[in-house]
């Protein structure tokens, strides 16, 4: 699994998160990685900022999903992540824990708080910091999966009033759907049952 974490960064952040992508591969998920900065930038227009280093957490996040699905668990163990037993049902949810890994051992990022935003942009937790809950939307306001237009629709509707509010609507509809959902995260389940009390 070394070589996900032996590529040679030249200093021009951008250009190197694109070649990484493209390295292993994965046109796709760097496309993906420009909507999601693309929709935090109209966060930032609709709210007048944005945290610093959110940004950076954006381009960040979808690292970790240049590892081979087959791969997943072995790049865990041998990195020391942590995979609870309801990961091991789903380890594509693991993408955001590698993501972090990849960001501070290969892109040398060490603000803790971008760090987390990385880490939980899949699932939020309980009481995520502003940079977490920034990061989280622009990812889910960025999918064009088909299937997922009413809900994004519904979500950037929920962002007009703030966004935690946003933030409570997404993790509502997990909740509301939990019973079909491959993996509904411990994480994801706090996080909802936060912002129930906290808005």
């Amino acid at each position: 699994m070394e070589k996900y974490l032996n590529f040679k960064t030249t200093g021009d952040f951008q250009k190197d998160i694109e070649s990484y992508f493209l390295v292993y591969d994965k046109l796709d998920k760097y496309e993906h990685t420009l909507d999601v900065v693309r929709e935090l930038h109209n966060i930032e227009k609709q709210f007048g900022s944005i945290e610093q280093g959110s940004e950076i957490a954006c381009y960040c996040h979808d690292l970790g999903r240049v590892v081979d699905k087959e791969e997943i668990v072995e790049f865990c163990i041998e990195n020391n992540i942590e995979i609870t037993d309801e990961e091991k049902q789903m380890p594509s949810i693991l993408h955001q824990k590698i993501s972090r890994i990849i960001a501070e051992t290969v892109f040398k990022i060490r603000d803790e708080n971008i760090l987390n935003a990385i880490r939980y942009h899949a699932t939020s937790r309980r009481q995520p910091s502003k940079m977490e809950i920034e990061v989280l939307l622009a990812d889910k306001l960025s999918w064009k999966e088909e299937g997922y237009e009413k809900l994004v629709k519904e979500i950037r509707e929920a962002l007009k009033h703030s966004r935690e509010k946003a933030i409570l609507y997404y993790l509502t509809d997990l909740e509301l759907n939990k019973e079909t959902l491959p993996l509904y995260h411990k994480d994801s389940r706090e996080a909802y049952e936060y912002f129930k009390q906290e808005i």
